[in-house]
């Protein structure tokens, strides 16, 4: 009876260990799947590979290099070339302890000086002195260290578009032009279109409208939160190494391969809300140059740094209003509430007649990197709308109000 009852004993399962282990396959499946499908959802410190320190790089665009002396339209582009003047200037934090990424879009008629060279527009610096000289350019423009580079050249984006499936995009407006320094024909309706390679660098480079780099500028900013967008879908991640491997043939940089994979994890891992983006604010000189004040340039590094700027009272927020939705006039009773509510310089832009479908959300901008003064809009319209951190509304406005469908019952009582 004895022998009987130890066998017994020896045969029964320790139920503690086998909970115990389940709960860790469990944990461990759980932080697998997280870290692949959503690792924003993970601290920075536990994704592998994770970026751990604060680090400021240096994003260009370069304009088209031809390898011959032909004119006009007989010269070849050189597409392996990275010394052209820069299009396009960005400056990216990506801050593993704040969790956030911020970019910082440099007008590339912005007038500063080029050590050596005087002063200039800054897309000279990579032609004048490549990388290096650009890195340096911006770092004394903007007060403060620039860790990294990273130059593009402009037809590696059309590769890196069609490999992703296309990139997804709201166009403000009729884009019709000859690029001829790019030999790209550019014609993009309004609307929401999926664009092929060519069509996005259509997009990106087209300023042939009022607002000339202003307004390419603003349509980069487009193009990156449409990127970001894309690279978050689960369908994106299997194209990562061969999205890596089309890059190393069209970048310039002073990161490794396995830097920049560390990069790329780490801005897909990046929640909405703690995006930033932003263009530099100033104003239009005589000449056509972007003039910036040095107040301007220490807010926006401040505020790309991860600073709050104080929150701005109702009177002295400028606030633009433009009607995308489908009930005319709703543009001209949003204004007059927020007037009624105490905003004193409210104004109504023209509404988009190009646009084929009305906006269903509303858009409220934070046009100068100030999100805090779009929370407090956000707040008076009943919380309708979604806050867009970045610079892609009215360049004179603090705040630009894109009326949508659903402000449109709000409104009517």
């Amino acid at each position: 009876m004895q022998l009987a009852s130890q066998d017994s004993a020896l045969r029964s399962p320790n139920w503690s260990l086998i909970i115990i282990g389940a709960a860790l396959v469990g944990v461990l499946a759980g932080y697998i799947y997280t870290l692949i499908a959503k690792p924003q959802l993970l601290p920075p410190v536990l994704r592998i590979g994770a970026l751990r320190e604060p680090m400021t790089v240096l994003v260009l665009g370069v304009d088209v290099v031809y390898t011959d002396r032909g004119r006009g339209r007989n010269q070849t582009a050189d597409k392996d070339a990275f010394t052209g003047r820069s299009d396009t200037i960005m400056v990216c934090r990506l801050d593993p302890f704040r969790n956030s990424l911020g970019v910082l879009s440099i007008p590339r008629d912005t007038q500063v000086r080029i050590p050596g060279h005087g002063t200039q527009k800054i897309n000279a610096a990579n032609a004048l002195g490549g990388p290096y000289l650009a890195q340096t350019t911006v770092s004394q423009f903007l007060g403060m260290p620039v860790d990294h580079y990273i130059v593009l050249n402009v037809h590696g984006l059309v590769d890196l578009v069609n490999e992703l499936g296309g990139i997804t995009i709201d166009i403000p407006k009729k884009m019709q032009y000859m690029d001829w320094t790019a030999k790209l024909k550019i014609d993009l309706e309004p609307g929401v279109h999926t664009l092929t390679g060519n069509q996005a660098m259509g997009f990106v480079r087209f300023r042939h409208d009022a607002l000339g780099d202003i307004g390419r500028v603003q349509r980069q900013e487009l193009f990156m939160h449409a990127v970001l967008d894309r690279a978050m879908k689960p369908e994106s991640w299997a194209k990562i190494p061969k999205l890596m491997e089309i890059a190393l043939r069209y970048v310039n940089t002073d990161l490794s391969t396995g830097d920049l994979m560390m990069l790329a994890q780490y801005a897909r891992g990046v929640p909405k809300a703690n995006q930033f983006m932003a263009m530099m604010p100033g104003t239009f000189a005589g000449s056509g140059d972007w003039e910036v004040s040095r107040s301007d340039v220490r807010k926006m590094v401040a505020r790309l740094n991860g600073s709050a700027f104080m929150v701005a009272d109702k009177d002295e927020m400028r606030i633009a209003v433009e009607n995308a939705s489908a009930t005319k006039g709703l543009g001209n009773k949003l204004a007059k509430m927020l007037r009624d509510r105490g905003y004193r310089h409210v104004f109504v832009r023209a509404s988009n007649d190009e646009r084929p479908t009305s906006l269903k959300r509303t858009r409220i901008i934070a046009q100068k990197g100030n999100p805090e003064d779009a929370e407090i809009v956000k707040a008076d319209l009943h919380s309708h709308g979604d806050i867009v951190t970045a610079s892609v509304g009215d360049i004179e406005s603090s705040v630009t109000i894109m009326v949508g469908d659903d402000l449109a019952p709000v409104l009517a009582d």
